[in-house]
C-alpha cells in the first residue's frame, strides 16, 4: 500500500522539478513542460482506465 503512494509521490515531484528547471531556463518553457507532462498524464491515465474496463455480454453469442 506505501509502494503506489510513494511512486506518485516521486513522480510528481519529478515532474514539478523538470517544470521549474525548464522555468530557469525560460518562464515560457516551463509552462509548455508542465502543458506536456499533463497531457501525458492525462493520456495514460485514459488508457489506463480504459485497460480496466470490463465489457457486459448483452447477448448469448457475445461471450
Amino acid at each position: 500500500m506505501l509502494i503506489p503512494i510513494v511512486t506518485f509521490i516521486v513522480g510528481l515531484l519529478g515532474a514539478a522539478l523538470v517544470a521549474y528547471g525548464a522555468w530557469l531556463l525560460a518562464p515560457a518553457a516551463g509552462y509548455i513542460v508542465a502543458g506536456v507532462l499533463c497531457l501525458a498524464w492525462s493520456w495514460l491515465a485514459a488508457r489506463a482506465a480504459s485497460r480496466q474496463q470490463t465489457t457486459v455480454p448483452t447477448e448469448e453469442g457475445d461471450r
